[in-house]
């Protein structure tokens, strides 16, 4: 709960300040830590817009051939997605205070990590500029550069950041290498069970392997498949039916 104010109050007093600035900041301090030199395109790379420098971190994590635009990704692929990581994702901001309180108060029931309360925003964010440890400051610089994506970017365009970017495991980043590595499949061409079956990946790639942990990956399949019905985004029957079909996951 504690942790949930002080992240709730960084991110609204900073909506009074120069976010850009702020955002800026961050970013450039993340380059200085990844070299104790900066090279001279580092530099040039200061004087760049947000949207230049999150345009850089796309770049640097997909190919333009395998950049797949959102109106080609099947809206079940989409809601999938949500369905499992941010059920909110189009009813709150950058950060979802509420997302944030029910995790906490679920994993403290429990006595261990059941849920997160990132965004999909804060994920994108995370995975293009921040490091993986969980401490204070970055969770508070993770808010801090949501807001500027949210700031720059519509919901649409945020969540098919995510899908290009996001680690499906096997070494298979975004939604055109899953979908060709997995299933030999375009991403347009993807069923609901497979769209399922990846969006049950990101929590844990490596857990989850279908390859070696089918009965894990499918049990996490049929969790999304669940969420996808209790929201409303598909029937009974059509989860039913996406569960029941074989993954036909291409040979290694």
């Amino acid at each position: 709960m504690i942790l949930a104010m002080f992240i709730y109050d960084g991110y609204h007093s900073f909506q009074g300040t120069n976010r850009e600035s702020k955002a800026h900041t961050i970013v450039e301090k993340q380059i200085e830590q990844s070299e104790d030199t900066l090279s001279r395109t580092d530099r040039i790379i200061r004087l760049f817009t947000f949207r230049d420098k999150v345009q850089i971190a796309l770049n640097q994590r997909v190919s333009k051939e395998h950049w797949v635009k959102g109106d080609v990704i099947p809206e079940y692929t989409k809601n999938a997605l949500i369905a499992i990581e941010d059920k909110r994702y189009y009813k709150h901001g950058a950060i979802d205070v509420l997302g944030i309180i029910r995790a906490l108060y679920t994993n403290t029931i429990a006595g261990e990590t059941l849920e997160g309360g990132s965004t999909i925003t804060q994920q994108l964010v995370k995975n293009l500029f921040l490091s993986s440890k969980r401490i204070m400051s970055r969770k508070v610089e993770e808010a801090i550069l949501a807001s500027e994506m949210e700031h720059y970017y519509s919901k649409e365009e945020i969540l098919t950041m995510y899908l290009n970017t996001v680690y499906y495991g096997h070494n298979y980043y975004g939604i055109y290498e899953a979908a060709h590595g997995y299933f030999g499949t375009s991403p347009s061409r993807l069923t609901l069970g497979q769209s399922a079956l990846l969006a049950a990946l990101p929590n844990a790639p490596s857990y989850l392997d279908p390859y070696t942990n089918y009965e894990g990956a499918k049990a996490r399949q049929k969790l999304v498949l669940e969420q996808m019905v209790d929201q409303g985004m598909i029937t009974q029957a059509e989860a039913d039916y996406a569960y029941e079909q074989d993954l036909e996951l291409v040979e290694e």
